[in-house]
């Protein structure tokens, strides 16, 4: 991926309602973020629309936006990913990404092209690379050292190296 300046990246996602005053509940995640004064959510037309924070409570998970002083309007963002210009987001350690490098990165094994990132589920104590496979099957691969040999940022690919059995899943 191209680091452009002023390019927008997902930041994390607000969720439903909490309360009757406007508060939100929200997830970031990139660890360790401290939110910029402004994020962004994209409106029904694909362009980014500015939120000010008005509160942040990261130990309570909630957010308050200027201008959603009530439940209704509240609403009207809920369910939603917002969205920071990338050269906000904290520097990580050599072999540290964030999710929207992997994503749409191709694989390969042996040489050969085997699927795409579509995703990365970072829920269990290790992430997963889930692959839309040649195949046209979905498969989940630990992102562990054991499997992934190298991640080339420049020709947008991850070599690896597969389980025995990894195909037949």
């Amino acid at each position: 991926m191209l680091d452009k300046k002023g390019e927008m990246v997902i930041g994390g996602k607000i969720h439903g309602t909490h309360g009757v005053r406007g508060d939100l509940k929200i997830e970031i995640y990139p660890p360790n973020f401290k939110l910029p004064p402004k994020v962004y959510i994209k409106d029904e037309n694909g362009n980014f629309k500015p939120l000010e924070i008005e509160a942040y409570s990261k130990r309570k998970g909630l957010i308050k936006f200027k201008g959603y002083d009530d439940l209704e309007k509240a609403k009207s963002i809920k369910h939603r990913y917002f969205y920071v210009y990338k050269e906000q987001l904290p520097k990580l350690e050599n072999d540290e990404y964030y999710i929207f490098q992997l994503i749409d990165k191709e694989i390969y094994f042996n040489g050969k092209f085997i699927g795409k990132v579509i995703n990365v589920d970072d829920r269990l104590s290790y992430a997963q690379l889930i692959i839309k496979c040649a195949d046209e099957k979905i498969r989940y691969l630990p992102f562990i050292n054991q499997f992934v040999k190298d991640i080339d940022e420049e020709n947008n690919k991850i070599v690896v190296d597969l389980p025995t059995g990894w195909f037949t899943l």
